[in-house]
């Protein structure tokens, strides 16, 4: 009987060596194209490796993939550069190969030296400012170098080929990876070994394509074709080994040595029910500390699964929007058009959720500062951010005579109402119209409310709503799960609480509750 697993690896050998050679095609039809997706894709795995890396910091106790993903975005940059100098792309004046050659080499040497410090970081406290500060002017210069003083060494002659420093610089940087390698076996026991394989073979494959990157004459030649889909490969185990691992499998990656420290507190557990009553409080904290654990470790899940799912989406439409503009000779010039805004449209709303993480993330872990909010201001600037939806929606708005001031943090008071608002709009029928208001309680509280009046939320619906990292199924239209949580977290942050009163059929009322200013 053939095993499930083996039906799946099998099958990822079968589209893999497929898109492989759609890749190929496309380099016969256009190779702009062709180097266009292979670049593309690898800043997009870069952005993705950032993304997990980042919001996940919290829980990572081990600081070489959050070293490598902030060095990844600087290097993305770059990449980014030299996909737009390509020769034959038309974006810079400079229409010969040695621009693009030349960001290419300085993104290597940036990316290579990245890698050999990584290991640096393993059991270390990471500076961030830090690390943001030195890549940023580090690609600043290489940037001014190569665009402003134009003083960076030459790497392609026209007519000639690659320079003696291009050849050179490939090999160096090659030897880079090789001492990376050797590091990250040297430090095998801090990684997963499924992980580690797969980023043994990516540098493997990095450094087949930089040797090929010495030997072409011309930019579209088959030593640079060659070498571009090592890269491409090279780049595809990466994703598996951060990207696909650390969403499927976040004990792999991101909580190994949370994950480790877990079993070992099962054993110390196990050891302390055999001693003496003068132990008991000892494991009763320790057991304290494991639920804890447990609680943090469900909310990875959910993250995980918000961050696969929210993500995978907007790739797909990207993706789909590509496959549309291949073949640009049956695309009208409005249809070009159309493709290139759905594209625009996906980055946005991928940007959207990316924001929506890191807002989060902030609450969280930041001590918000308590200031008394001019709760008439904060409204008015929600309403102009959210005006083309008011308008796009036919929705009014109903404002009350006066606000009582309440003790909170104006911006981030500001996202609860905006979430609070666009759900009205979005849920308050064909012509939505929001009624907001607030009141004082007894218990030196205010309560500030909103109110529409569509199709509201079943009961078994209301006790899910605020739960961080889940959707309304029926309900949801559009939205990534994550507004109502943040909402909970901003307002439990400043002493508050949120609460819905809703009927099926008559609408639904969302408040939450601030301290009242003492005066």
């Amino acid at each position: 009987m053939v095993k499930p697993s083996a039906i799946v690896r099998d099958g990822a050998v079968v589209v893999g060596s497929l898109l492989l050679a759609a890749v190929y095609l496309a380099s016969l039809y256009s190779y702009l194209l062709f180097h266009s997706i292979i670049e593309i894709f690898t800043i997009v795995v870069a952005a993705g490796i950032f993304v997990i890396a980042w919001n996940a910091r919290g829980y990572i106790n081990n600081n070489y993939l959050l070293f490598i993903a902030i060095a990844s975005v600087f290097v993305a940059i770059l990449d980014l550069f030299h996909t737009l100098a390509y020769q034959g792309m038309g974006v810079f004046s400079d229409q010969t190969a040695n621009l693009a050659t030349q960001l290419w080499v300085a993104a290597r040497y940036l990316q290579s030296i990245s890698w050999l410090l990584a290991p640096l970081f393993l059991g270390r406290k990471l500076n961030l400012h830090l690390e943001f500060t030195v890549y940023i002017l580090i690609t600043g210069l290489a940037l001014a170098s190569i665009f402003h003083w134009q003083n960076f060494p030459a790497a392609y002659v026209n007519g000639v080929g690659l320079t003696e420093f291009k050849i050179v610089s490939e090999y160096i940087v090659s030897f880079l990876f090789l001492c990376s390698i050797g590091l990250l076996i040297w430090k095998r026991q801090t990684f997963d070994t499924g992980v580690l394989r797969f980023l043994v073979i990516s540098l493997i494959l990095t450094i087949g394509s930089e040797i090929a990157f010495t030997f072409y004459v011309s930019v579209y030649g088959e030593a640079n074709l060659i070498g571009h889909i090592l890269r491409l490969m090279a780049v595809y185990f990466l994703y598996k080994a951060i990207i696909e691992t650390g969403l499927v499998k976040p004990y792999s990656i991101l909580l190994r040595d949370l994950k480790l420290s877990q079993d070992q507190l099962h054993e110390q557990t196990t050891t302390l029910q055999i001693r003496n009553e003068d132990l008991t409080r000892t494991e009763k904290r320790l057991m304290e500390d494991a639920a804890v654990l447990k609680t943090r470790n469900e909310e990875l899940d959910a993250y995980a699964h918000t961050v696969a799912h929210d993500l995978k989406n907007p790739l797909s439409v990207l993706i789909a929007t590509v496959d549309i503009i291949n073949d640009v000779s049956n695309l009208t010039r409005k249809e070009l058009k159309e493709s290139l805004q759905q594209i625009k449209s996906t980055a946005f709303e991928m940007n959207t959720i990316i924001d929506n993480l890191l807002l989060l993330s902030e609450v969280r872990k930041v001590e918000a500062p308590t200031e008394l909010v001019d709760m008439a201001r904060v409204v008015t600037t929600v309403q102009n951010r959210l005006s083309h939806t008011i308008k796009e929606q036919h929705g009014r708005i109903i404002l009350p005579e006066t606000w009582p001031t309440a003790i909170g943090y104006g911006p981030w008071i500001e996202e609860v109402w905006a979430n609070y608002i666009s759900n009205a709009l979005k849920y308050g029928g064909k012509t939505p119209c929001v009624e907001l208001g607030a009141s004082t309680q007894g218990d030196g509280m205010i309560r500030f409310w909103t109110r529409d009046h569509g199709q509201g939320i079943p009961n078994e619906e209301q006790a899910r709503l605020f739960i961080p990292f889940t959707q309304l199924g029926k309900l949801r239209k559009r939205g990534h799960g994550l507004g109502l949580s943040i909402v909970l977290h901003i307002i439990e942050k400043l002493g508050g609480q949120v609460g819905v009163e809703s009927e099926v059929g008559k609408g639904s009322l969302f408040y939450f509750t601030l301290p009242a200013n003492p005066s």
